[in-house]
């Protein structure tokens, strides 16, 4: 069978309202499946004119191939990964990675995963694939699961991540649930930054939305993550049907604080899609009105301050030529 894989900017996203060009590694994970039982396998756009002609199937998402504990690390070379520079890296190049499929919560109901299968690798699986980063050249990796896994797997991780030494070699990022755990011991094990999913500061639409977590616990979790030493990205939304402005200004609000203080250094904001659908047009305005939080001399002070070398330097150039896109 040929097999074409022609990746976007949504194949390896799960909020439909978000594209983003980042390396695909779940469909780089399963192409090389396909290559590794004997398929021909071509990645992006090899040849040109109508597919039809010269391929039996063209991909442009991840399959959800079963088992996914199973699927080879992807072939980065193969798959020009150095070629995607989008992604919350502060050192370059950066790459994306994927531990588990689904997410140990589930329930949200904007997100892909709502209610999906979940599967984890084994930590020394992980761990083998951060060392075949480090020697293809790469300086940051960001695991891309859709929440990181907690509990006897995260200490298992965080163990061998520390006896390994990651911490001095390459630095890791991964997606991040508001929870109780123990950040400090993710500094140890070479993590730089941890992307919290934090959506709203109401209370009524984190329960509409089923996100499990209570608003309170917000802001001394990311300070508490922050206190020890980690670069914390916040993800927000807007444009949900049944907020008010003043609840929409409540959510701007929270961002604006938690990005001046400095205990979020970097935040997004997207539109509220479920499956596809856009959500209230009229609060997409808030989405730029995150980056307001730069006219703040409190949030330069906590950039600035933050600066160790040349790469902190470049990280927010990048941050400020982003936000004005």
């Amino acid at each position: 069978m040929r097999i074409l894989y022609l990746p976007n900017s949504s194949s390896q996203q799960r909020q439909f309202q978000k594209p983003s060009h980042i390396y695909p590694v779940l469909m780089a994970m399963e192409a090389q499946h396909y290559r590794k039982m004997g398929q021909e396998v071509f990645w992006g756009l090899q040849k040109c004119g109508n597919f039809s002609g010269w391929v039996d199937k063209v991909i442009t998402e991840p399959e959800r191939l079963f088992p996914f504990a199973s699927l080879p690390h992807p072939d980065r070379i193969w798959t020009r990964a150095k070629e995607y520079t989008s992604g919350n890296y502060k050192y370059l190049p950066g790459t994306h990675m994927q531990s588990a499929r689904g997410c140990w919560w589930g329930k949200c109901t904007f997100c892909v995963e709502n209610e999906k299968p979940y599967e984890v690798r084994p930590v020394e699986d992980v761990i083998s694939e951060i060392e075949e980063c480090k020697a293809l050249g790469f300086k940051e990796v960001f695991d891309d699961s859709a929440t990181f896994p907690i509990g006897g797997w995260l200490d298992k991780f965080l163990d061998r991540a520390i006896v390994k030494g990651f911490r001095s070699s390459i630095r890791l990022g991964c997606n991040m649930r508001i929870c109780n755990i123990d950040y400090k011991r993710f500094v140890l094990a070479g993590f730089r930054m941890l992307l919290f999913g934090i959506e709203s500061a109401n209370q009524f639409t984190l329960d509409h939305i089923n996100k499990g977590v209570k608003v309170e616990n917000i802001i001394p979790t990311i300070k508490r993550a922050s206190k020890c030493g980690l670069d914390c990205h916040g993800a927000f939304m807007f444009g949900y049907s049944w907020e008010t402005d003043e609840d929409a200004q409540r959510t701007l609000k929270l961002c604006h604080y938690l990005l001046r203080k400095g205990y979020l250094k970097t935040a997004q904001a997207s539109l509220y899609c479920p499956q596809g659908v856009p959500g209230n047009q009229a609060h997409k305005k808030y989405i730029k009105k995150i980056y307001n939080a730069g006219y703040y001399p409190e949030f330069w002070f906590h950039q600035l301050r933050a600066i160790k070398d040349i790469n902190d330097i470049k990280y927010i150039w990048r941050g400020m030529k982003s936000a004005f896109q």
